[in-house]
């Protein structure tokens, strides 16, 4: 899908779709609880989507309505196919919980997810008790049963894996002591223990380089409201930044998400922001470049380049290696695509440049990925003509509504083309 996007003044209040990845999270603890769990404020994006389907196909009874989804399991079913959609979070998260309960299952997905290196997920598995087939990238088969044990992982790439295996190792018989090299992302394992802790788990995390869990532990039934998504929040919020005001409702500037780094990228430009309660409001201001550090948040990196475009001078933007594993090779193609909107950005190593400029009408095209066609949709707001954006639909991933929102805080009717 095509849509085209007139240059536009963004107006208005929209309400933040939760956070998959705390609902995700929270649906992979769901199926290890033998009571039932409560869920509200939830968001059915293609991600979740994929989570829910394969709890429901390893045994749980779902009952959803507008407010509410309740998930029960009496029994865990083993299965022969673990199917992860296009999310890597479901990938390392399901993965090791079906091998507690499935001794030989082939893990697949579909589209972008195809084309990402696992063997971060295949070595810690290995070293846990199980057969991977030796191969990067999916499908792939899995064989054995995981045991809890004390190992060492390198979590350089993602860690998403270490998530998966502090979901699954309280199960286990066995005590369990994971050393980590390189961990990331330390927010995001932060978000993992909060929701663990949640249904009555117990993680010690000694200065995010080893994490010590008992075996033998027991998943609680859990009440959990999930918070509104900052990931999906940062293309709007940086779109204001530039030519508008928006307030976002549902936004918890206290929260444990990584991408809660956005108010620091906008204080850092001199956007204006107000915080009221669970409402985030973003004005335009003269805005300046900036250097900041987004190697905890790489997913902000599409909204930073969005906004970094508007600002005067160039921005330093860290972490920048953290791209490469994405649903496109984000840096390149954030390089690629702004430049033609005569935006120029430079990446040495680890390090962006993005200079600050005149965004030009254009055609241009976010491979599938869903961060760069929000991003692509928060920098048409300021060009100087119409922007079309090919692969459109790609913002279900994570955000299934963001087209309608968009168009409310711009108050333009976006024109579709198939």
């Amino acid at each position: 899908m095509q849509i085209k996007l007139s240059p536009c003044k963004i107006r208005g209040n929209v309400c933040a779709p939760s956070s998959k990845s705390m609902l995700i999270r929270a649906l992979a603890a769901s199926i290890l609880c033998k009571e039932k769990t409560i869920i509200r404020n939830f968001t059915l994006c293609d991600d979740a989507e994929s989570a829910m389907n394969i709890i429901k196909s390893l045994g749980a009874e779902v009952v959803i309505n507008k407010h509410k989804m309740q998930i029960a399991i009496k029994h865990v079913n083993k299965t022969t196919r673990l199917h992860c959609g296009e999310s890597a979070l479901c990938l390392r998260i399901f993965t090791p919980v079906v091998a507690f309960f499935s001794d030989d299952f082939e893990v697949s997905g579909k589209n972008t997810l195809l084309n990402r290196n696992i063997n971060d997920l295949l070595k810690a598995l290995n070293l846990f008790g199980l057969q991977c087939e030796n191969r990067e990238k999916l499908p792939v088969r899995v064989t054995g049963k995981i045991n809890g044990g004390e190992m060492k992982i390198d979590a350089g790439g993602t860690s998403q894996t270490l998530s998966g295996l502090l979901t699954i190792l309280p199960l286990c018989n066995e005590n369990s002591v994971i050393d980590v090299e390189n961990l990331h992302s330390k927010p995001y394992i932060d978000l993992t223990i909060s929701i663990l802790e949640k249904f009555g788990i117990k993680i010690i995390n000694e200065d995010y380089k080893r994490f010590f869990i008992e075996g033998n532990q027991t998943y609680k039934a859990c009440r959990l409201n999930v918070e509104g998504d900052w990931s999906g929040a940062s293309c709007l919020l940086a779109a204001a930044a530039t030519v508008g005001s928006i307030t976002i409702e549902n936004l918890n500037s206290q929260s444990k998400q990584a991408d809660v780094a956005m108010l620091d990228v906008l204080r850092l430009c001199g956007a204006e922001i107000m915080i009221k309660k669970n409402k985030i409001t973003v004005k335009k201001n003269q805005l300046n470049a900036f250097e900041f550090d987004a190697t905890d948040c790489p997913d902000l990196f599409p909204a930073i380049v969005a906004l970094a475009s508007s600002c005067k001078g160039t921005s330093i933007v860290r972490g920048a290696l953290r791209l490469q594993n994405k649903e496109s090779d984000r840096a390149e193609i954030l390089k690629g695509e702004f430049a033609k909107l005569n935006i120029k950005i430079d990446i040495e190593n680890n390090v962006m440049y993005i200079c600050g400029g005149n965004i030009c009408a254009s055609s241009v095209n976010s491979h599938g990925d869903h961060r760069i066609a929000m991003a692509l949709a928060a920098a048409s707001a300021c060009a100087s003509g119409n922007i079309i954006i090919e692969n459109a639909e790609c913002v279900a991933k994570s955000y299934p509504d963001f087209w309608i929102d968009f168009s409310k805080v711009t108050n333009q009717c976006i024109v579709r083309f198939e």
